[in-house]
């Protein structure tokens, strides 16, 4: 097995597309797919379901999926381990940061700079969902997001610091007046709010969380 083939696969579930796979890869579409047959061969498996064009992996074929993933990303952290001790640390550092963490991800990512000058940082603002898929698909590094999300199992994880919800009403309002409004009072005013997919809109106070593949 080629850690080549690893990357053709990974690239033709990217892309979704035979071709475009290979063009991202730099190679010709009958190279592609004899390297993915030659895994498939080499595995015993069947990995691509194929027609008339791409229809997806099969069953077997998710599982080496996320092998490739695993495989390629140890690789990187090998290539990436030698240089620090050669010239210090290099690379991109790929960061996922849910949207109201935003304001704060340059507390961790200046000291971090400062530190290995020839390292940079990436910045992604996604939701708490997207934020999973990438730590597990090995596509994020590190993320900032919820400590109570109930899907970062398996993940480790260090607490950043605590978010509060803050009402902005204008002067004249039936709780302009108030310190604390509750969640049934505000129901009751014209909102401005995000979808409801984002976990931003959860009615609680939130601990906001770096978190890392093990």
């Amino acid at each position: 097995m080629l850690l080549r083939q690893l990357e053709y696969l990974v690239a033709l579930a990217r892309e979704r597309h035979f071709v475009r796979a290979a063009a991202a890869c730099y190679v010709s579409q009958p190279s592609l797919s004899a390297a993915i047959r030659r895994l498939e061969h080499e595995l015993g498996v069947p990995i691509v379901r194929r027609g008339r064009r791409y229809e997806g992996l099969t069953p077997e074929g998710e599982v080496v999926l996320a092998w490739a993933h695993r495989i390629l990303a140890e690789r990187d952290g090998l290539r990436q381990e030698l240089s620090a001790l050669r010239d210090g640390l290099t690379g991109t550092l790929r960061l996922g940061v849910i949207p109201t963490a935003l304001p704060t991800a340059s507390l961790l990512t200046n000291p971090f700079c400062e530190s290995h000058p020839l390292a940079r940082v990436s910045i992604e603002s996604l939701s708490s969902a997207e934020i999973r898929h990438g730590l597990t698909e090995f596509e994020l590094d590190a993320a900032m997001t919820y400590l109570d999300d109930e899907t970062l199992a398996g993940l480790g994880r260090l607490p950043l610091y605590e978010e509060r919800y803050v009402l902005l009403t204008p002067v004249d309002s039936p709780v302009a007046g108030l310190s604390t409004v509750r969640w049934a009072q505000a129901a009751d005013l014209p909102l401005c709010l995000l979808g409801s997919h984002r976990s931003t809109r959860r009615p609680r106070v939130c601990s906001v969380t770096i978190c890392w593949p093990r």
